[in-house]
């Protein structure tokens, strides 16, 4: 039998590059950090609860993590996790390189847990998921024309006008061969240099049974727009996802906000969010006439001392959030003023919105 040699990491490495482990010591390893694990005899793959996110919520009633032995990742269709199973066996089971290797020693397994000498080479982190397509580009473009998804994805942004909206990013994309975000919108985030640092993916079909939103794995969530701020404008707009974020001047992305008293920003979001500090600040949420959540975070956010838009009657009854609305009125954006008007904070907000909202 020939043995396989495991690579020796350097003290700047966290993880390795992805290799192959044995399948049964991965199936070992998912066993035993995984939680109500099952088998599918016929699809041969192993699935239970996430020990990574620990399904937010649903531990020990929902199962999103899957491992299949002819692949080479372990997914979570939950945290968005996709890691190789020697990244995962790291994550979860807290081990060094040297204790994996000492571990899979122990065992049968084929592998001679032998150190090589020379450092091995940094993990590359893809930009964009795996040969991503630009959906703005005509030449890449044409060349998939008869492509059903690209197609479709085409069609997504037009009705959605997407392609025409004030604040859109300088491209959109789809991957046809990422294992984990592959058949997805993907939506660029760029840092305040104007390089691509994070994306999430949208959902663009019926079947996908993924989350609506799943954002690059192992990688510190970012404002969108932050490279596009006006700073002739006195104001920033903050959205929970970048869709809406779109169709205003200065509309910024943010991911973490829920309906508890506080709401997270990561520390990447936070530095973003200080080096604002002479903008004024409302956030822009889904419509509270017709969204519960929305109506909760809103509160939250009031309490808290924050700036939020509250819509008009006579649009929220009717639009769910800022995307509905300009795609019934054909329009590319909305005016950062008439957001202002109809934004509301400081003392006696909250009880103005408590009254507002009281037969709801």
């Amino acid at each position: 039998m020939k043995l396989k040699k495991l690579p020796k990491l350097n003290s700047t490495n966290k993880r390795s590059f992805d290799f192959d482990l044995p399948r049964d010591y991965v199936i070992s390893k998912f066993y035993e950090f995984g939680h109500r694990v099952t088998h599918n005899k016929s699809t041969g793959k192993y699935n239970s609860c996430c020990p990574i996110c620990r399904e937010g919520t649903s531990w020990g009633r929902k199962k999103r993590c899957w491992y299949d032995p002819d692949g080479s990742n372990i997914c979570c269709y939950n945290c968005g996790s996709s890691l190789s199973t020697y990244n995962w066996i790291r994550e979860v089971s807290g081990m060094s390189h040297k204790e994996l290797c000492d571990d899979m020693g122990k065992g049968d397994f084929g592998y001679t847990p032998i150190l090589l000498e020379e450092d091995a080479p940094q993990l590359k982190v893809e930009t964009l998921p795996i040969d991503s397509i630009n959906l703005f580009d005509p030449t890449q473009v044409k060349y998939y024309e008869n492509n059903s998804k690209v197609k479709y994805a085409l069609d997504y942004i037009k009705r959605r006008r997407l392609d025409v909206a004030v604040n859109r990013p300088h491209a959109l994309y789809i991957s046809l061969k990422d294992k984990f975000q592959g058949d997805r919108l993907v939506i660029p985030f760029k840092d305040e240099e104007g390089d691509i640092v994070f994306y999430q993916t949208r959902t663009l079909f019926n079947t996908d049974e993924r989350p609506s939103y799943l954002s690059k794995v192992n990688s510190d969530k970012t404002l969108y727009g932050i490279d596009n701020i006006d700073p002739n404008l006195d104001t920033v707009f903050l959205f929970e996802g970048p869709i809406d974020s779109f169709f205003i001047k200065n509309g910024l992305g943010v991911a973490g906000i829920n309906a508890a008293k506080e709401f997270t920003l990561t520390k990447t979001q936070k530095s973003q969010m200080d080096s604002l500090g002479l903008f004024n600040k409302i956030w822009f949420l889904d419509s509270q006439w017709v969204d519960k959540t929305a109506r909760e975070k809103t509160l939250s956010l009031l309490e808290s001392g924050e700036c939020v838009f509250i819509w008009p009657e006579k649009w929220g009854k009717y639009y769910k959030d800022l995307n509905e609305l300009c795609v019934d009125k054909d329009l590319n954006q909305v005016s950062p003023e008439w957001a202002k008007k109809n934004s509301t904070c400081g003392k006696g907000a909250v009880l103005k919105f408590k009254m507002l909202f009281a037969n709801l």
